[in-house]
Parts: C-alpha cells; structure tokens; sequence
C-alpha cells in the first residue's frame, strides 16, 4: 500500500475532482455544507478568485478525503471564516480535527488573532467538534438561523 496522507493548496485544475467529491455525498450527510455551489464551473471560478483565501485539500493517495478553506480575507474581513467537508468514506478517523488544527496554525502564521465558523444547529457532529477544539458559541446568523462560533488565537 502506497498510500500517503498530504494536504496541499487547492488550485482551479482541482475544481473537477472538488465538484465530484462535493456531488457524490449522500443528501443526508452534505445537508450542512452549503458554503458555495457544487457545480465544476462555479468551484472554478471560486479558487480562481481567490488570492488570500486558503483552500487546501486533504489527500489520502490521489484521492480527495476533504478539504477545508479560510475565507472572507477577499471580502475585506480580517476574521476568516473557516468551513470543512470530509468525505464520508473519510469521516470519524481525525480528519476533521486535523483541518482545525492546520487552520489555527495559518491563521497564526497570517498573525490573525480569531477565526469564527458557523454551523448548523442540528450539525451536532461538527459542533460536538468544534467546542471540544476550543470554540466558543458567540452568536447565531439571523439570516439562516446558523450558530456562529469564534476561537481566540491570542
């Protein structure tokens, strides 16, 4: 077995395998995920905008097992907004926990002293993970309802 875990940036000639990892999740499972469109041109167009939003794909081998992103720096926002999905052939070994802890750390290395989340109040799995990595409930979304959460990296 020559499999490898390694994260990466993701770039736009990423956005078919993104939209085919996105796509081919049960409903069940990817209810919560909504952060942007699924389609392959939308993904596109997405990492191609970017310029200091942070995408960055998890591999195991040449398969995509999830990514996560750090976004709201090309808005203008100085708190990023951080958002994850792993593949749900993927889910409950760690990869979730592996994405928050690379998240601090760029947010560190960006000298950012928070970094928030939102999340779905149903979305127990991700909150139950979230508030045992240190994340404080701060609010919620008025326009959806979502918690928001905030942790402090100073």
């Amino acid at each position: 077995m020559n499999k490898a875990l390694s994260t990466r940036p993701l770039t736009p000639s990423d956005a078919e395998v993104i939209s085919a990892m996105l796509t081919k999740q049960s409903e069940c499972y990817i209810q919560y995920f909504r952060p942007f469109d699924f389609g392959l041109a939308s993904i596109r167009e997405l990492l191609m905008k970017a310029q200091n939003d942070i995408f960055m794909g998890i591999f195991w081998g040449e398969n995509l097992a999830g990514f996560f992103f750090l976004r709201g720096w090309d808005e203008g926002y100085d708190i990023p907004a951080y958002g994850v999905v792993i593949d749900q052939e993927f889910r409950g070994i760690g990869l979730g926990s592996l994405t928050l802890n690379a998240a601090k750390t760029l947010c560190k290395l960006r000298h950012v002293p928070r970094v928030m989340l939102k999340v779905h109040p149903n979305n127990l799995a991700a909150r139950h993970l979230y508030e045992a990595a240190g994340f404080i409930q701060s609010g919620s979304d008025p326009k959806n309802d979502n918690l928001i959460y905030h942790f402090d990296l100073a």
